[in-house]
C-alpha cells in the first residue's frame, strides 16, 4: 500500500497548507530574514545601516524573491501532481467499491434464482 492511502484503502488527501506556511517553508531556505517573522524587526536591526549597505542588501533579497518565486512554481506543480494523484485514486476507490457492490447483488439475485 502506498504512502498515499488511508489504511482503508480511502487516497489520503493531501496536507492543506496555508499561503504563510507555505511561503515561510520556501524563504526559510533561501533568506531567513525575509520569512513573515522576521520581517517586521528589520526596521530595528537595519536602522544604522549605510545607504550601501542597504542597496547590497536590497539586491540580495531581490535575488532571493526570484529564487522563491522559482522554488513556488515548483511547489505548485507538486501540489498539483498530488492533487491529480487524489483524484484518480478516488475515481479508482468508487469504482472498486461499485463494482464490489453490484459483484454481491449480482450473488444474491443467482442466489435467489437458484432456490425453488
Amino acid at each position: 500500500m502506498s504512502n498515499s492511502q488511508q489504511t482503508s484503502g480511502i487516497p489520503a488527501i493531501p496536507a492543506k497548507r496555508t499561503g504563510a506556511e507555505i511561503y515561510n517553508s520556501i524563504m526559510r531556505e533561501i533568506e531567513p530574514e525575509l520569512t513573515l517573522d522576521q520581517i517586521p524587526l528589520m526596521k530595528e536591526k537595519y536602522k544604522d545601516e549605510t545607504p550601501e549597505k542597504k542597496k547590497e542588501r536590497g539586491e540580495r533579497y531581490a535575488k532571493a524573491m526570484e529564487e522563491y518565486e522559482r522554488r513556488y512554481a515548483q511547489y505548485m506543480q507538486k501540489q498539483d501532481a498530488k492533487v491529480r494523484s487524489f483524484k484518480i485514486g478516488a475515481i479508482h476507490f468508487a469504482e472498486d467499491k461499485a463494482s464490489a457492490t453490484d459483484q454481491e447483488k449480482l450473488k444474491s439475485i443467482e442466489s435467489s434464482f437458484g432456490t425453488p
